[in-house]
Protein backbone atom coordinates (compact mmCIF):
# COMPACT_ATOMS: atom_id res chain seq x y z
CA UNK A 1 0.00 0.00 0.00
CA UNK A 2 1.28 3.61 -0.90
CA UNK A 3 1.54 6.30 1.28
CA UNK A 4 0.53 9.80 0.34
CA UNK A 5 4.13 12.24 -0.26
CA UNK A 6 2.08 15.03 2.16
CA UNK A 7 0.07 13.31 4.62
CA UNK A 8 -1.08 16.44 6.46
CA UNK A 9 -1.97 17.98 3.02
CA UNK A 10 -4.35 15.30 1.73
CA UNK A 11 -6.25 15.41 5.41
CA UNK A 12 -6.99 18.83 4.59
CA UNK A 13 -7.70 18.53 1.47
CA UNK A 14 -10.63 15.73 2.06
CA UNK A 15 -11.98 17.53 5.20
CA UNK A 16 -12.45 20.92 2.82
CA UNK A 17 -14.54 18.59 0.23
CA UNK A 18 -16.39 17.25 2.95
CA UNK A 19 -17.24 20.76 4.23
CA UNK A 20 -18.56 22.05 1.19
CA UNK A 21 -20.51 18.34 0.32
CA UNK A 22 -22.57 19.01 3.67
CA UNK A 23 -22.85 22.50 3.44
CA UNK A 24 -24.40 21.51 -0.65
CA UNK A 25 -26.77 18.98 1.18
CA UNK A 26 -28.17 21.50 3.78
CA UNK A 27 -28.83 24.16 1.23
CA UNK A 28 -30.61 22.00 -1.27
CA UNK A 29 -32.45 20.40 1.57
CA UNK A 30 -33.44 23.71 3.15
CA UNK A 31 -34.82 24.88 -0.05
CA UNK A 32 -36.97 21.90 -1.01
CA UNK A 33 -38.07 22.44 2.50
CA UNK A 34 -39.33 25.91 2.22
CA UNK A 35 -41.49 24.83 -1.06
CA UNK A 36 -43.70 22.46 0.78
CA UNK A 37 -46.95 23.56 2.36
CA UNK A 38 -46.50 21.88 6.25
CA UNK A 39 -49.75 19.63 7.69
CA UNK A 40 -51.11 20.90 10.77
CA UNK A 41 -49.43 20.05 13.72
CA UNK A 42 -50.43 16.36 15.23
CA UNK A 43 -49.60 14.63 18.48
CA UNK A 44 -48.51 11.57 17.23
CA UNK A 45 -50.45 8.49 19.31
CA UNK A 46 -49.32 7.01 22.34
CA UNK A 47 -48.30 3.43 22.38
CA UNK A 48 -51.06 1.32 23.72
CA UNK A 49 -50.41 0.45 27.55
CA UNK A 50 -53.04 -2.30 28.33
CA UNK A 51 -52.98 -5.64 26.60
CA UNK A 52 -54.66 -6.44 23.40
CA UNK A 53 -57.44 -8.94 25.41
CA UNK A 54 -57.86 -6.15 28.30
CA UNK A 55 -61.66 -5.75 29.67
CA UNK A 56 -60.75 -2.03 28.71
CA UNK A 57 -60.87 -2.94 25.05
CA UNK A 58 -63.52 -5.58 24.89
CA UNK A 59 -66.03 -5.20 28.07
CA UNK A 60 -68.55 -6.66 25.64
CA UNK A 61 -66.80 -9.53 24.87
CA UNK A 62 -65.57 -10.38 28.12
CA UNK A 63 -68.90 -10.26 29.85
CA UNK A 64 -70.71 -12.03 27.24
CA UNK A 65 -67.63 -15.06 27.91
CA UNK A 66 -67.75 -14.57 31.75
CA UNK A 67 -71.67 -15.12 31.95
CA UNK A 68 -72.13 -17.93 29.79
CA UNK A 69 -69.25 -20.09 30.07
CA UNK A 70 -70.54 -21.98 33.81
CA UNK A 71 -74.14 -22.10 31.54
CA UNK A 72 -72.37 -23.76 28.75
CA UNK A 73 -70.32 -25.95 31.03
CA UNK A 74 -73.37 -27.16 32.80
CA UNK A 75 -75.13 -27.85 29.89
CA UNK A 76 -72.82 -30.58 28.84
CA UNK A 77 -73.87 -32.33 31.47
CA UNK A 78 -77.63 -32.10 30.31
CA UNK A 79 -76.77 -33.05 27.09
CA UNK A 80 -75.18 -36.30 29.00
CA UNK A 81 -78.22 -37.48 29.76
CA UNK A 82 -80.70 -36.84 27.08
CA UNK A 83 -81.77 -40.21 25.25
CA UNK A 84 -81.34 -40.99 21.74
CA UNK A 85 -84.86 -38.76 20.02
CA UNK A 86 -84.37 -35.68 21.24
CA UNK A 87 -82.83 -31.82 20.90
CA UNK A 88 -82.43 -29.51 22.46
CA UNK A 89 -82.00 -25.73 22.10
CA UNK A 90 -80.48 -23.27 24.06
CA UNK A 91 -80.28 -19.53 23.42
CA UNK A 92 -78.59 -16.52 25.53
CA UNK A 93 -76.66 -13.10 24.44
CA UNK A 94 -77.30 -13.55 20.36
CA UNK A 95 -75.34 -16.81 21.18
CA UNK A 96 -76.42 -20.81 20.87
CA UNK A 97 -75.06 -21.68 24.22
CA UNK A 98 -76.42 -25.42 23.61
CA UNK A 99 -77.82 -27.12 19.95
CA UNK A 100 -78.25 -30.84 19.86
CA UNK A 101 -80.05 -32.34 16.32
CA UNK A 102 -81.67 -28.55 16.43
CA UNK A 103 -83.34 -28.85 12.74
CA UNK A 104 -84.20 -32.40 13.52
CA UNK A 105 -88.30 -32.67 13.63
CA UNK A 106 -90.01 -34.25 16.67
CA UNK A 107 -93.26 -34.57 18.13
CA UNK A 108 -94.06 -31.94 20.28
CA UNK A 109 -97.12 -32.72 21.92
CA UNK A 110 -98.62 -29.68 23.55
CA UNK A 111 -95.48 -27.79 23.16
CA UNK A 112 -97.70 -27.78 19.59
CA UNK A 113 -100.18 -25.01 21.21
CA UNK A 114 -96.97 -22.16 21.09
CA UNK A 115 -97.31 -22.33 16.91
CA UNK A 116 -100.84 -22.50 17.54
CA UNK A 117 -100.83 -18.65 19.98
CA UNK A 118 -98.57 -17.49 17.39
CA UNK A 119 -100.44 -17.49 14.70
CA UNK A 120 -103.55 -16.74 16.18
CA UNK A 121 -102.41 -13.53 17.65
CA UNK A 122 -100.97 -12.50 14.07
CA UNK A 123 -103.65 -13.56 12.22
CA UNK A 124 -106.80 -12.71 14.73
CA UNK A 125 -104.37 -10.12 16.72
CA UNK A 126 -104.34 -9.75 20.47
CA UNK A 127 -107.52 -7.64 21.01
CA UNK A 128 -110.11 -9.75 19.26
CA UNK A 129 -112.96 -11.47 21.09
CA UNK A 130 -115.61 -13.85 20.94
CA UNK A 131 -119.10 -12.53 20.82
CA UNK A 132 -121.54 -14.96 21.87
CA UNK A 133 -125.56 -13.60 21.00
CA UNK A 134 -129.31 -14.36 22.10
CA UNK A 135 -131.84 -13.63 19.42
CA UNK A 136 -136.02 -14.19 20.03
CA UNK A 137 -138.66 -14.68 17.82
CA UNK A 138 -141.89 -13.08 18.68
CA UNK A 139 -143.14 -10.50 20.42
CA UNK A 140 -140.24 -9.41 22.62
CA UNK A 141 -141.99 -6.38 23.78
CA UNK A 142 -144.27 -8.52 25.92
CA UNK A 143 -141.48 -10.18 27.31
CA UNK A 144 -143.10 -13.49 26.15
CA UNK A 145 -141.03 -15.11 23.34
CA UNK A 146 -141.63 -18.20 21.20
CA UNK A 147 -138.14 -19.20 20.49
CA UNK A 148 -134.49 -17.95 21.85
CA UNK A 149 -131.84 -18.77 19.74
CA UNK A 150 -128.38 -19.47 21.20
CA UNK A 151 -125.71 -18.02 18.75
CA UNK A 152 -122.39 -19.49 19.29
CA UNK A 153 -119.39 -16.98 17.94
CA UNK A 154 -116.19 -19.81 18.59
CA UNK A 155 -115.83 -18.65 22.15
CA UNK A 156 -113.98 -21.57 23.80
CA UNK A 157 -114.27 -19.95 27.44
CA UNK A 158 -118.00 -19.91 28.10
CA UNK A 159 -118.85 -21.60 30.97
CA UNK A 160 -120.61 -21.59 34.09
CA UNK A 161 -119.53 -21.13 37.39
CA UNK A 162 -120.57 -24.59 38.87
CA UNK A 163 -118.23 -26.44 36.08
CA UNK A 164 -114.72 -24.62 37.08
CA UNK A 165 -114.70 -26.04 40.03
CA UNK A 166 -114.72 -29.52 38.91
CA UNK A 167 -111.78 -28.65 36.66
CA UNK A 168 -108.27 -29.75 37.55
CA UNK A 169 -106.85 -26.70 36.04
CA UNK A 170 -109.56 -24.25 36.66
CA UNK A 171 -110.88 -21.91 34.05
CA UNK A 172 -109.61 -18.59 34.41
CA UNK A 173 -109.92 -15.35 32.02
CA UNK A 174 -113.77 -17.17 31.16
CA UNK A 175 -116.57 -15.89 29.64
CA UNK A 176 -119.75 -16.25 32.43
CA UNK A 177 -122.45 -17.89 31.19
CA UNK A 178 -124.52 -16.50 34.04
CA UNK A 179 -123.65 -13.04 32.93
CA UNK A 180 -125.21 -13.92 29.58
CA UNK A 181 -128.58 -15.23 31.66
CA UNK A 182 -128.25 -11.73 33.65
CA UNK A 183 -128.05 -10.17 29.92
CA UNK A 184 -131.61 -11.52 28.88
CA UNK A 185 -133.42 -10.92 32.01
CA UNK A 186 -131.92 -7.69 31.46
CA UNK A 187 -133.69 -7.56 28.06
CA UNK A 188 -137.48 -7.95 29.63
CA UNK A 189 -137.63 -11.54 28.92
CA UNK A 190 -140.10 -13.49 31.04
CA UNK A 191 -141.17 -16.86 29.68
CA UNK A 192 -140.16 -18.89 26.43
CA UNK A 193 -143.07 -20.47 24.58
CA UNK A 194 -140.79 -22.86 23.15
CA UNK A 195 -137.20 -23.66 23.23
CA UNK A 196 -133.74 -22.67 24.08
CA UNK A 197 -132.07 -23.47 19.95
CA UNK A 198 -128.35 -24.29 19.95
CA UNK A 199 -126.37 -22.84 17.00
CA UNK A 200 -123.02 -22.86 15.95
CA UNK A 201 -122.94 -22.88 12.01
CA UNK A 202 -119.95 -20.88 12.10
CA UNK A 203 -117.58 -23.35 11.72
CA UNK A 204 -118.27 -27.02 10.93
CA UNK A 205 -119.93 -30.35 12.41
CA UNK A 206 -116.72 -32.74 13.41
CA UNK A 207 -116.93 -33.13 16.91
CA UNK A 208 -113.53 -35.32 17.12
CA UNK A 209 -110.41 -35.52 14.66
CA UNK A 210 -109.53 -38.68 12.84
CA UNK A 211 -105.81 -37.90 13.82
CA UNK A 212 -106.88 -38.49 17.34
CA UNK A 213 -106.64 -41.85 19.04
CA UNK A 214 -109.86 -42.94 19.64
CA UNK A 215 -109.72 -43.05 23.11
CA UNK A 216 -108.82 -38.77 22.96
CA UNK A 217 -112.64 -38.42 22.17
CA UNK A 218 -114.26 -36.44 24.82
CA UNK A 219 -111.46 -37.71 27.43
CA UNK A 220 -109.04 -35.10 26.38
CA UNK A 221 -110.55 -32.90 24.08
CA UNK A 222 -114.25 -32.32 21.93
CA UNK A 223 -116.95 -32.45 21.23
CA UNK A 224 -115.88 -29.36 19.64
CA UNK A 225 -118.24 -26.49 17.97
CA UNK A 226 -118.89 -23.11 17.76
CA UNK A 227 -121.10 -23.26 20.76
CA UNK A 228 -119.30 -25.16 23.40
CA UNK A 229 -120.43 -24.00 26.70
CA UNK A 230 -118.19 -26.32 30.25
CA UNK A 231 -115.78 -27.74 27.17
CA UNK A 232 -119.24 -29.41 25.93
CA UNK A 233 -120.37 -30.52 29.50
CA UNK A 234 -123.48 -30.23 31.52
CA UNK A 235 -123.19 -29.82 35.27
CA UNK A 236 -124.40 -32.64 36.58
CA UNK A 237 -124.24 -35.03 33.96
CA UNK A 238 -121.80 -38.00 33.51
CA UNK A 239 -121.44 -38.07 30.28
CA UNK A 240 -121.26 -35.48 27.72
CA UNK A 241 -123.84 -35.10 24.90
CA UNK A 242 -122.40 -35.94 21.14
CA UNK A 243 -123.93 -31.94 20.28
CA UNK A 244 -122.03 -29.86 22.37
CA UNK A 245 -124.54 -26.97 21.24
CA UNK A 246 -127.39 -28.52 22.79
CA UNK A 247 -125.23 -28.89 25.58
CA UNK A 248 -124.69 -25.46 25.79
CA UNK A 249 -128.42 -24.72 25.09
CA UNK A 250 -129.44 -27.10 28.19
CA UNK A 251 -127.55 -25.20 30.53
CA UNK A 252 -128.74 -21.84 29.35
CA UNK A 253 -132.08 -22.58 29.94
CA UNK A 254 -131.04 -24.02 33.65
CA UNK A 255 -130.08 -20.63 34.28
CA UNK A 256 -132.92 -18.79 32.89
CA UNK A 257 -135.40 -21.29 35.64
CA UNK A 258 -133.00 -20.24 38.29
CA UNK A 259 -133.71 -17.08 37.40
CA UNK A 260 -137.35 -16.83 36.84
CA UNK A 261 -137.90 -17.33 33.09
CA UNK A 262 -139.80 -20.18 32.15
CA UNK A 263 -138.75 -22.36 29.45
CA UNK A 264 -141.18 -24.70 28.04
CA UNK A 265 -139.70 -27.00 25.82
CA UNK A 266 -136.93 -28.89 26.05
CA UNK A 267 -133.45 -27.78 24.20
CA UNK A 268 -132.78 -28.33 20.51
CA UNK A 269 -130.60 -27.56 17.75
CA UNK A 270 -130.34 -25.98 14.59
CA UNK A 271 -128.29 -24.38 11.78
CA UNK A 272 -130.06 -21.38 10.67
CA UNK A 273 -131.43 -18.14 12.55
CA UNK A 274 -134.80 -16.61 11.68
CA UNK A 275 -134.26 -13.44 9.20
CA UNK A 276 -137.65 -12.68 11.53
CA UNK A 277 -135.34 -13.02 14.87
CA UNK A 278 -134.39 -10.17 16.89
CA UNK A 279 -131.31 -9.56 18.65
CA UNK A 280 -131.71 -9.22 22.27
CA UNK A 281 -128.71 -9.81 24.51
CA UNK A 282 -124.89 -11.29 24.42
CA UNK A 283 -121.74 -11.60 26.30
CA UNK A 284 -118.40 -11.09 24.87
CA UNK A 285 -114.97 -12.84 25.60
CA UNK A 286 -111.95 -11.27 26.97
CA UNK A 287 -109.10 -10.23 24.42
CA UNK A 288 -107.40 -13.18 22.59
CA UNK A 289 -103.87 -12.45 24.91
CA UNK A 290 -106.10 -13.49 27.63
CA UNK A 291 -107.69 -16.86 26.22
CA UNK A 292 -104.34 -17.68 24.45
CA UNK A 293 -102.70 -17.33 28.29
CA UNK A 294 -105.75 -19.57 29.76
CA UNK A 295 -104.44 -22.36 26.54
CA UNK A 296 -100.95 -21.85 27.78
CA UNK A 297 -101.07 -22.16 31.23
CA UNK A 298 -103.66 -25.19 31.08
CA UNK A 299 -102.53 -26.84 28.02
CA UNK A 300 -106.60 -26.27 27.12
CA UNK A 301 -107.03 -28.56 24.37
CA UNK A 302 -110.41 -27.51 23.28
CA UNK A 303 -109.72 -23.89 23.26
CA UNK A 304 -106.64 -24.56 20.77
CA UNK A 305 -108.91 -26.56 18.53
CA UNK A 306 -111.43 -23.64 18.43
CA UNK A 307 -108.58 -21.30 18.16
CA UNK A 308 -107.41 -23.30 15.27
CA UNK A 309 -110.71 -23.35 13.32
CA UNK A 310 -111.21 -19.54 13.88
CA UNK A 311 -107.93 -19.07 12.38
CA UNK A 312 -109.58 -20.80 9.31
CA UNK A 313 -112.49 -18.70 9.58
CA UNK A 314 -110.80 -15.30 9.21
CA UNK A 315 -108.44 -16.20 6.62
CA UNK A 316 -110.39 -18.79 4.83
CA UNK A 317 -113.78 -18.24 5.37
CA UNK A 318 -113.93 -21.95 6.72
CA UNK A 319 -114.61 -22.61 10.58
CA UNK A 320 -112.37 -25.99 9.74
CA UNK A 321 -109.42 -27.73 11.35
CA UNK A 322 -107.92 -28.07 7.51
CA UNK A 323 -108.55 -24.39 6.49
CA UNK A 324 -106.81 -23.72 9.94
CA UNK A 325 -104.15 -25.95 8.99
CA UNK A 326 -103.47 -24.59 5.88
CA UNK A 327 -102.84 -20.93 7.39
CA UNK A 328 -100.37 -21.72 9.84
CA UNK A 329 -98.17 -23.96 7.02
CA UNK A 330 -98.40 -20.65 5.37
CA UNK A 331 -96.96 -18.66 7.97
CA UNK A 332 -94.19 -21.66 9.30
CA UNK A 333 -93.32 -20.29 5.69
CA UNK A 334 -93.91 -16.96 6.00
CA UNK A 335 -92.04 -16.32 9.06
CA UNK A 336 -89.11 -18.14 7.49
CA UNK A 337 -88.77 -20.83 10.13
CA UNK A 338 -85.34 -22.96 9.84
CA UNK A 339 -87.26 -25.94 9.02
CA UNK A 340 -90.71 -27.35 7.75
CA UNK A 341 -92.99 -28.45 9.92
CA UNK A 342 -96.10 -31.04 9.79
CA UNK A 343 -99.54 -29.82 11.31
CA UNK A 344 -102.20 -31.82 12.11
CA UNK A 345 -104.02 -30.23 14.70
CA UNK A 346 -103.66 -27.07 17.04
CA UNK A 347 -103.61 -28.56 20.38
CA UNK A 348 -100.86 -31.71 19.81
CA UNK A 349 -103.07 -34.39 20.96
CA UNK A 350 -101.91 -36.19 17.14
CA UNK A 351 -98.53 -37.84 17.21
CA UNK A 352 -98.21 -36.87 13.63
CA UNK A 353 -97.40 -33.74 14.36
CA UNK A 354 -93.80 -32.82 13.86
CA UNK A 355 -91.86 -29.21 15.06
CA UNK A 356 -87.71 -29.24 15.53
CA UNK A 357 -86.75 -27.35 18.24
CA UNK A 358 -85.43 -24.59 15.65
CA UNK A 359 -88.48 -23.73 14.92
CA UNK A 360 -89.43 -23.03 18.45
CA UNK A 361 -86.71 -21.01 19.17
CA UNK A 362 -87.28 -18.52 16.36
CA UNK A 363 -90.98 -18.47 17.31
CA UNK A 364 -89.71 -17.48 20.65
CA UNK A 365 -87.43 -14.70 19.66
CA UNK A 366 -90.60 -13.43 17.72
CA UNK A 367 -92.19 -13.27 20.60
CA UNK A 368 -90.43 -12.84 23.37
CA UNK A 369 -92.69 -9.28 24.41
CA UNK A 370 -95.41 -11.27 24.30
CA UNK A 371 -95.60 -15.37 25.02
CA UNK A 372 -93.56 -14.96 28.60
CA UNK A 373 -96.74 -13.18 30.23
CA UNK A 374 -99.11 -15.77 29.06
CA UNK A 375 -96.71 -19.25 30.29
CA UNK A 376 -96.70 -21.17 32.88
CA UNK A 377 -94.67 -20.35 35.83
CA UNK A 378 -92.44 -23.01 37.49
CA UNK A 379 -94.35 -23.77 40.79
CA UNK A 380 -96.71 -21.77 40.34
CA UNK A 381 -99.22 -21.95 37.72
CA UNK A 382 -101.15 -24.86 35.41
CA UNK A 383 -98.83 -27.30 33.84
CA UNK A 384 -95.88 -26.51 35.84
CA UNK A 385 -97.71 -25.65 39.48
CA UNK A 386 -96.13 -28.77 40.72
CA UNK A 387 -92.76 -29.03 38.66
CA UNK A 388 -89.27 -27.34 39.49
CA UNK A 389 -90.65 -27.22 43.61
CA UNK A 390 -86.99 -27.57 44.68
CA UNK A 391 -85.27 -26.00 41.87
CA UNK A 392 -83.75 -22.98 42.18
CA UNK A 393 -85.84 -21.67 38.93
CA UNK A 394 -88.75 -22.18 40.69
CA UNK A 395 -91.44 -18.74 40.32
CA UNK A 396 -88.65 -17.49 37.74
CA UNK A 397 -88.53 -19.86 34.65
CA UNK A 398 -91.99 -19.92 32.20
CA UNK A 399 -92.46 -22.47 29.89
CA UNK A 400 -95.39 -24.44 27.34
CA UNK A 401 -94.68 -28.22 28.61
CA UNK A 402 -96.20 -31.38 26.27
CA UNK A 403 -96.95 -35.12 27.35
CA UNK A 404 -97.93 -38.32 25.16
CA UNK A 405 -97.08 -41.66 25.65
CA UNK A 406 -93.17 -41.48 24.93
CA UNK A 407 -93.06 -38.07 24.38
CA UNK A 408 -92.14 -35.02 26.96
CA UNK A 409 -91.43 -31.73 26.16
CA UNK A 410 -90.68 -28.23 27.82
CA UNK A 411 -90.13 -24.60 25.57
CA UNK A 412 -89.81 -21.28 27.20
CA UNK A 413 -87.91 -19.08 29.27
CA UNK A 414 -86.22 -18.46 32.07
CA UNK A 415 -86.60 -14.38 32.21
CA UNK A 416 -83.30 -12.40 34.17
CA UNK A 417 -83.66 -8.77 35.45
CA UNK A 418 -82.56 -6.39 33.28
CA UNK A 419 -81.06 -9.01 30.73
CA UNK A 420 -82.68 -10.91 27.45
CA UNK A 421 -83.95 -13.73 28.60
CA UNK A 422 -82.63 -17.39 28.20
CA UNK A 423 -84.29 -19.30 25.51
CA UNK A 424 -84.96 -22.88 25.33
CA UNK A 425 -86.48 -25.74 23.62
CA UNK A 426 -85.91 -29.61 24.72
CA UNK A 427 -88.38 -32.36 22.78
CA UNK A 428 -87.64 -35.84 23.46
CA UNK A 429 -89.11 -38.77 21.77
CA UNK A 430 -88.42 -42.16 23.35
CA UNK A 431 -90.09 -45.17 25.25
CA UNK A 432 -91.12 -44.33 28.59
CA UNK A 433 -89.98 -40.86 28.75
CA UNK A 434 -93.02 -39.62 29.96
CA UNK A 435 -92.73 -41.24 33.08
CA UNK A 436 -91.89 -39.21 35.91
CA UNK A 437 -88.53 -41.11 37.06
CA UNK A 438 -87.10 -40.30 33.73
CA UNK A 439 -88.21 -36.75 32.52
CA UNK A 440 -87.59 -34.50 35.78
CA UNK A 441 -84.10 -35.64 36.20
CA UNK A 442 -83.53 -34.38 33.00
CA UNK A 443 -85.52 -31.19 33.36
CA UNK A 444 -84.42 -30.66 36.66
CA UNK A 445 -80.75 -30.74 35.37
CA UNK A 446 -81.54 -28.22 33.14
CA UNK A 447 -83.56 -25.83 35.47
CA UNK A 448 -80.01 -26.57 37.35
CA UNK A 449 -78.07 -25.08 34.00
CA UNK A 450 -80.11 -22.67 33.07
CA UNK A 451 -79.51 -20.71 36.26
CA UNK A 452 -75.97 -20.26 36.40
CA UNK A 453 -76.88 -17.63 33.66
CA UNK A 454 -76.19 -14.34 34.92
CA UNK A 455 -77.45 -10.81 34.47
CA UNK A 456 -73.90 -9.71 35.80
CA UNK A 457 -71.15 -8.75 35.27
CA UNK A 458 -72.34 -5.78 32.05
CA UNK A 459 -70.35 -4.54 30.02
CA UNK A 460 -70.31 -1.45 31.74
CA UNK A 461 -69.24 -3.03 35.29
CA UNK A 462 -66.07 -4.52 32.94
CA UNK A 463 -65.47 -1.52 31.02
CA UNK A 464 -62.68 0.98 32.57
Amino acid sequence: MRRAKDPVRFVSIVGVVGAVVLAAGYFVTNAIAEQVVPLNAQTLPTPANVKVLSVRRAPTTLSTMSRSGSLRRALNNVVSQLPNGSCLTVEWLGEQQASVRATDSFIPASAQKVLTAAVALEVLGAQHTFETAIFATGNVNTGSVQDLYFVGGGDPLLVRKEYIATEKYPTFNETSLEALADSIVAAGIRSVSGSIVGVDARYDAVRFLDAWPAEFNVVEAGPLGALVVNDGAVVGQPMKLDNPAIAAAIELRSLLGARGISVAADARYETVVPSSSEKVASVTSAPLSKIVQEMLVNSDNNTAELLLKEIGFAQRKQGTTAAGISVVQEFVIKWKLPTTATVADGSGLSSTNRVSCANFMSLLQMNEQSLPQVLPVAGQTGTLRSVFDDSPVKNRLVGKTGTLSGVKALVGYLPLEGNSPVRFALLMNASGVDNQGSYRPIWNSLGSALNKARALPTPEQLAP
